[in-house]
């Protein structure tokens, strides 16, 4: 391997051998994290395949690569000015490393016991900025919203455990205390 370049097969071949020898999400993400700014860092992934934006949705995800079993996935976000996701969590371990522009995250905690089908409580914990080389990292019951503050499209790359529509996640409206299902269109 070069120390010029970290390609996509790398990436992958390194998330097979450190899923297949951990299965701890926290010393997962510790794990992963430097190899996805590696690969963000080294690779050109923002090109003009890219260049088609969900507008119904506010942002893109352009999946790279999963598994058959639907694990170590990997997409390009396109995150459209002025746009973002609801509060929502993920049912898997992720990181996230800033590619172009600059994103907001709102990161939330459940306070209800989870018990009341459609109902959840959140208070809001912290907001942090995502900027280019930065890196985000969650569990499978972490909470946050992401935004575009920008008049720009952001970019970032996402590797999650598994595909985050085969997780069951959900998503989050914390002034009107509910919670459905979250799924996302992918190209």
């Amino acid at each position: 391997m070069s120390d010029c370049t970290y390609d996509l097969l790398q990436l992958v071949a390194d998330l097979r051998q450190i899923t297949g020898e951990e299965s701890d999400e926290s010393r997962i993400v510790r794990r992963v994290a430097p190899l996805v700014r590696k690969f963000a860092e080294t690779s050109r992934l923002v090109t003009e395949t890219h260049d088609r934006h969900d507008e119904s949705q506010g942002f893109t995800l352009h999946l790279l690569h999963e598994e058959p079993d639907h694990s170590n996935a990997v997409f390009l976000f396109a995150w459209l000015p002025g746009r973002g996701t609801p509060a929502h969590n993920h049912k898997t371990w992720g990181v996230v490393v800033g590619i172009e522009g600059e994103e907001r995250e709102t990161w939330w905690r459940r306070i209800d016991d989870g018990m009341r089908p459609g109902y959840a409580q959140l208070d809001r914990v912290s907001e942090r900025r995502l900027t280019p080389g930065g890196i985000s990292s969650f569990l499978s019951d972490d909470i946050h919203t992401v935004w575009n503050d920008t008049d720009s499209v952001s970019w970032s790359l996402h590797v999650y455990g598994r595909h985050i529509n085969h997780t069951g996640r959900s998503e989050f409206d914390p002034v009107a205390k509910t919670e459905k299902a979250y799924v996302l269109n992918v190209e």
